[in-house]
Order: C-alpha cells, then sequence, then structure tokens
C-alpha cells in the first residue's frame, strides 16, 4: 500500500539541451546535415516520451493512493502530490522549430520545362549571431554590427522574408535615433544606430521571434572626440590673403562662403577650396560676420556695423535687396543670419541681445530673448531646429533653448574651462546625428551636446578661436578660425 509520494518520486527530471557546433565555417555534407537532423529528432522525442511517463506515474500513484490508502495517508500527501504535478506542469518540452521550407518556382514561358524547387532554410535564433560588439563606439556618431542569421545546420539562411522578421531593441530607448537594419550582399544584415550620450546600451536581438543567444547584449558607448582630419586649401585669387575669417555657409551642391572682416568681403569658394569668386568694393560692407544661402545662388551677408542685411546673387556680386531699412524693418548691429525651417529670415542682434525673425522680404515678424529673466547678453549665434531655436548667449557663457514663439526652454553651460563649461561660446550647428555643435571660442575648441544639454564630446585638437562652423553635403565639418578653415570628423 502506496503511503509516500516523497519515497517513490525524490528524483525530478533532468533536462538537458544540446548543441551541435561545426568545426569551421565550412558547409556541412548532406549525410552530416542529416544525422544533425536526426539527432535532434530523437532527442526532443525521447524527452516528450520521458514527460509522458513521469505524468503517467504521478497519475496512476494519485488513483492508487484514493483507492487504497487510508485518510490519513491521503492528508499526509495531498501536498507532496500537488506539488509534484505543478513541477510537471511547469515542465516544456523543447520546441521543434521549421527549419526550412521548400518552394516551387514556375518557369514563365509556355511550353518550357517544369519549374525549379528551392529549398529555403528558416534561420534559428539559437544558432545566428551578432558580430562587431567588441568596437569602441563614440556618441553621436554610427554604430554598425553585423548580425548573422544561420539554421542548424551552421548556415547563413536564406529565408525570404528574414528582414521583417528582425527585431532590434536598444535601452535607453530615449538616448538611441536612427535605428536601421540593412541587407547585404552576403546573406548578412548590417544593425545601425547612432547613441545620442556616453553610457552603457543594451541590445536585443530577436529572429522569428526567438532571442538570440546570450542576448540581450551590452556595449559601452564613450564620449566622441571630434578630430581634426585637416583643412581646406583655400586657393585664393592671385595675390590676395585672407585677412580675418568669420562666418560660413555651404550650399546644396558644396559651394562655401566665408566672410572676411578685415577685408570686408566674402569669398566663394567651391567644395575643395579653389575660390570662385571675391564679393566686396571698397565701402560696400563694414565688418560683415554672418553669411547664409537663402538659395544656390544668392547669400545673406550681415554687414554688422552698417546695421541691415544685404542679400547678394554670388553669380553676378550684384545686391539684389537690403533688408534693415526703417520702411520695412530695423535691425541693430546683426552679427548673425540664418533661415528657419518656414524660410523666414532670423537675425542676431549682438549689442541689443535680441533674435529677431523676419519675413523674407524684411518685415519684423517678431523679437525675443531681449527681456525677462533670460534675457541675452552679446548673443553671438542662433541655429533655428524643427520648432527650436537654440542660441550663444556668449555674455552669459551659456547655450539656450526657445520655442518658436520666443518663449524661453531651457539653457546649460556655465563659465568656465571643464567638459560642458564656456568661455564666449559662438558658431552653432546641429548635424546630420542631431548633435549640437558649438563654437567654444577662447577656449579653444568645438563642443558636442545632445539637444537637451547633455555634454557629449569635444575636439581634442587646438583650435585658435573657432568662430563659425558648417556642415557639408558630404558630412565634412568645417571651423573658421581666424586664418584657417579646419575640416573636423
Amino acid at each position: 500500500m502506496p503511503v509516500s509520494l516523497n519515497a517513490e518520486f525524490r528524483k525530478k527530471p533532468s533536462r538537458r539541451s544540446q548543441r551541435f557546433e561545426s568545426a569551421s565555417d565550412k558547409p556541412l555534407n548532406q549525410s552530416t546535415q542529416r544525422a544533425l537532423r536526426d539527432s535532434k529528432i530523437n532527442s526532443a522525442r525521447q524527452a516528450v516520451e520521458s514527460l509522458m511517463k513521469q505524468n503517467n506515474k504521478v497519475a496512476d500513484f494519485a488513483e492508487n493512493l484514493v483507492q487504497k490508502s487510508s485518510s490519513c495517508d491521503i492528508m499526509q500527501n495531498k501536498h507532496n502530490l500537488k506539488q509534484r504535478f505543478e513541477e510537471l506542469r511547469g515542465i516544456q518540452a523543447a520546441q521543434h522549430h521549421q527549419t526550412s521550407f521548400i518552394k516551387f518556382y514556375p518557369t514563365p514561358a509556355v511550353g518550357s520545362n517544369l519549374g525549379d524547387i528551392s529549398t529555403e532554410d528558416k534561420a534559428d535564433a539559437s544558432w545566428s549571431t551578432l558580430e562587431g560588439l567588441d568596437q569602441t563606439f563614440q556618441a553621436g556618431l554610427e554604430a554598425k554590427f553585423i548580425l548573422c542569421p544561420k539554421t542548424p545546420d551552421g548556415e547563413i539562411s536564406n529565408q525570404p522574408d528574414l528582414k521583417q522578421q528582425i527585431e532590434v531593441l536598444i535601452q535607453p530607448a530615449k538616448d538611441v535615433t536612427q535605428v536601421t537594419v540593412c541587407n547585404t550582399d552576403n546573406g548578412r544584415f548590417e544593425v545601425k544606430f547612432i547613441p545620442k550620450v556616453p553610457g552603457a546600451y543594451s541590445i536585443e536581438m530577436k529572429i522569428n521571434g526567438d532571442t538570440l543567444a546570450n542576448s540581450p547584449f551590452t556595449v559601452a558607448v564613450k564620449e566622441r572626440e571630434l578630430i581634426v582630419v585637416g583643412e581646406l586649401d583655400l586657393d585664393l585669387l592671385e595675390g590676395d590673403q585672407v585677412g580675418r575669417l568669420f562666418g560660413i555657409a555651404v550650399n546644396a551642391i558644396g559651394n562655401i562662403a566665408v566672410t572676411d572682416i578685415c577685408k570686408n568681403c566674402v569669398y566663394i569658394f567651391d567644395k575643395n577650396g579653389k575660390c570662385l569668386r571675391k564679393i566686396g568694393v571698397k565701402g560696400q560692407f563694414k565688418d560683415p560676420c554672418g553669411v547664409t544661402y537663402l538659395n544656390d545662388d544668392e547669400i545673406l551677408i550681415t554687414d554688422t556695423v552698417n546695421s541691415r542685411i544685404q542679400q547678394i546673387n554670388i553669380q553676378t556680386g550684384t545686391v539684389v535687396k537690403t533688408l534693415g531699412k526703417a520702411s520695412v524693418g530695423e535691425v541693430y548691429r546683426p552679427l548673425d543670419v540664418c533661415l528657419d525651417k518656414e524660410r523666414r529670415i532670423v537675425v542676431t542682434e549682438f549689442s541689443i541681445g535680441s533674435i529677431q525673425v523676419m519675413s523674407p522680404e524684411g518685415e519684423t515678424i517678431s523679437i525675443f530673448g531681449n527681456i525677462g529673466p533670460e534675457k541675452l547678453n552679446k548673443s553671438k549665434s542662433c541655429f533655428p531646429y524643427k520648432d527650436k531655436f537654440f542660441i550663444s548667449d556668449s555674455g552669459n557663457h551659456c547655450i539656450k533653448a526657445f520655442d518658436k514663439s520666443g518663449t524661453f526652454l531651457h539653457k546649460f553651460g556655465k563659465q568656465g574651462n571643464q567638459d560642458g563649461q564656456f568661455d564666449n561660446p559662438y558658431g552653432l550647428l546641429i548635424d546630420r546625428s542631431h548633435c549640437l555643435l558649438v563654437c567654444d571660442q577662447f577656449n579653444h575648441r568645438v563642443q558636442q551636446f545632445s539637444l537637451d544639454g547633455r555634454f557629449t564630446g569635444k575636439s581634442i585638437t587646438h583650435l585658435s578661436n573657432p568662430r563659425g562652423i558648417a556642415a557639408t553635403p558630404d558630412g565634412r565639418i568645417l571651423v573658421t578660425t581666424p586664418k584657417k578653415i579646419f575640416i573636423l570628423k
């Protein structure tokens, strides 16, 4: 008569998992592949049969206990019996994953041969790998991995819809942008993303709903090191030499406009630095500082001491329009000029610490930054981005953000020479990775920040008094110093 469940079922079923790995990257021959498949199927079948036997044993024991044992024995074994059923219920037999498809490709021509039958092998997450985790990653730069989707036979999968079955989850999600998965020519996939800030990131990869082995992976992202990779080789007109370079702008075809406040002119260079035109005759400009492209053929220049904005055709060098006259609005000592996403003209007025938004015709739409507790003090540059304005407030040694209505949002930075601190911040740029780059003039460097103001990197080469900064269509970052234009990467 059974009186103890523990005595008969003390030993719990063991769970084993086997993984067959190829000794090299060479494809396995057909007989070896067949043996591997048969072994996996037999192992799975044995596990299921063992689980069924254990369930039957417990069921038989329970029935025997109820029919032949005393009430005392039943009460003594009630807890153990319940626990044993729960343990067995929690055991899951290994699933048999579908690993291949047979697909028929009909021949389109009438009267030709029947067609082709091909086998498409499904990717198995437990065999697939993610390569490139040992790289050095930097905030604001694209991180790239290679996903190798493999079948249980160790071969690269040719599953037709595989790209749609790849899932990428990167944490913290708020600090990640531009996550993409791209096919390569060899059946592998490039997984790309841009980390916004330094720190640890967790990457979870799934294929066909299953998680890769050892996922999630952890990668470390360090601060970005902006490297000077060269100088723009300025090929000036015969007999000419630069005075003091200031503002810089680049158009869609890569032509570069640079102001020179000592020569009171504007240079137009091609993408390689060859001077295409020098604009400005005696008395035309007085300390031209800021410049922006209105279109590929026209620029706007801040004629600072003359308190006006001049619109110039760079093909002819002629003045198209002058903005700032009393009849169409006034500007005072404009230091910088740019366009927002609505093509409105945004003028930075240095002396009175304000930002003026104007229509293309030069009519004042709004003025902000010159009143209130966060009043600008010697504003140097403004960079519109989406519905915000980022402004370098040099007098307060910080960067301030305002919304499109001119309402103050937040600020970051203070005077100093440590990371995230400034000494007369000047030119601004938001690059293609959505990083804010700031010319930290008297600290002789360029610093990088996230758009919410977190320090994420800096240049590692001394840059003498950097003022202007712009990006080219081919991805170069150009920075003006008094005598040179440096190329950063």
